[in-house]
């Protein structure tokens, strides 16, 4: 047995790596959060992450003094941190590919953070999932159904000029604060992209939702939490996954429609606005970015040094960018590409450009 000074911990990590010291099934996330269950209420930080491998704490590849165990599907690595011993867990879901990343650590902690980067660098082996605007905003309609969400805390981003907006509502017994749907209409209102969210419903749940598929319970039903909300974050990973995957284009064959990236607003509407699109691509790791065309619309040829992905990338519309992908074109690469995008530019979806209207030959010869 390994023996170290987990006094530290929180109870979840504790109740975790106790049971996968000694080998015993660790159940689901539900009962292990309930086996844990105390005062105060720790919470449970999770992000949903596609990968192309079998477990993503082997392919994340962090670094420092740790130790993995895996019991039945669910992974386990115990990290010695300054701040604080804590253990992130890999849980699968129903859908293949597609895992949730669990800790009892809040997201602002530089534990979590630290996780986080970890994911980064692990692309396009593991890759975040950024959630299509009705995905995100379906859940708070779900949680709807067991009583009145309330809205506490709003982030969002301007896409014109990529600045940061904060919203708070405090509690009063008067009135009840905004619902998802007023806090996000008033904010888009405003000309900016939700992010996140902090929901409520009184004696039921209190959550945060993060675009960037994630979640984090702070206190209330936890089953309901699995549930409703990890269980349509997982289903959205899933759809992603199927979206992006066996898009090669192949000899002798009719490429597949392009992956279209649909934005909020028409931002992109000369080359120095377009320049932003290259320079988002330019900061990924092992991307190279060739710029074919430039001016009135925009074409790159884009190289993903880590697999060899390639793709083209174009914006002929002031609120659409496509890509195309190449000969090779990995899930993983194609997820971090679009993904990347979507998220730098608060994209609401990302999704399979439509098959364009054929064109008789009427059209081509008629003057009008």
């Amino acid at each position: 047995m390994i023996t170290r000074d987990v006094a530290q911990m929180t109870r979840l990590d504790f109740s975790l790596w106790e049971r996968a010291e000694r080998g015993e099934d660790l159940g689901t996330l539900v009962e292990a959060v309930g086996r844990a269950a105390g005062t105060p209420t720790e919470p449970v930080a999770v992000e949903t992450v596609l990968l192309s491998g079998d477990n993503p704490l082997v392919l994340l590849r962090p670094r420092g003094v740790l130790t993995l165990v895996a019991v039945g599907p669910v992974s386990l690595l115990h990290v010695e941190d300054s701040h604080g011993d804590f253990v992130l867990g890999a849980w699968p879901t129903a859908h293949e590919g597609v895992f949730h990343l669990v800790g009892s650590v809040p997201p602002t902690d530089p534990r979590w953070q630290r996780v986080e980067r970890w994911v980064v660098k692990a692309a396009p082996d593991v890759v975040p999932v950024f959630l299509n605007h009705d995905d995100f905003t379906d859940i708070g309609t779900a949680l709807s159904e067991f009583g009145e969400v309330e809205v506490s805390r709003l982030t969002a981003r301007r896409p014109s000029d990529f600045s940061s907006l904060t919203r708070g509502w405090a509690a009063r017994a008067s009135s009840l604060r905004p619902s998802h749907h007023e806090a996000i209409r008033e904010t888009e209102a405003e000309g900016a992209s939700v992010r996140t969210l902090r929901l409520h419903i009184a004696d039921v749940i209190s959550l945060h939702l993060r675009r960037r598929a994630g979640a984090t319970y702070y206190n209330g039903n936890f089953g309901l939490f699995e549930r409703e909300v990890l269980g349509r974050l997982a289903t959205a990973a899933a759809r992603r996954r199927e979206l992006l995957s066996g898009r090669e284009r192949q000899v002798d064959e009719e490429p597949l429609n392009p992956i279209t990236i649909r934005l909020p607003q028409p931002t992109l509407v000369d080359a120095e606005a377009t320049g932003d699109v290259i320079a988002a691509l330019e900061s990924q790791r092992d991307l190279a970015v060739a710029v074919l065309h430039r001016n009135p619309y925009l074409h790159l040829v884009v190289s993903d040094a880590s697999d060899g992905s390639n793709f083209d990338v174009f914006v002929t519309e002031p609120d659409v960018i496509e890509v195309h992908p190449g000969f090779r074109a990995s899930m993983g690469a194609l997820s971090r590409l679009t993904q990347s995008l979507g998220d730098q530019f608060s994209a609401l979806a990302i999704d399979e450009a439509a098959s364009p209207q054929p064109v008789s030959l009427d059209d081509l010869v008629s003057p009008f």
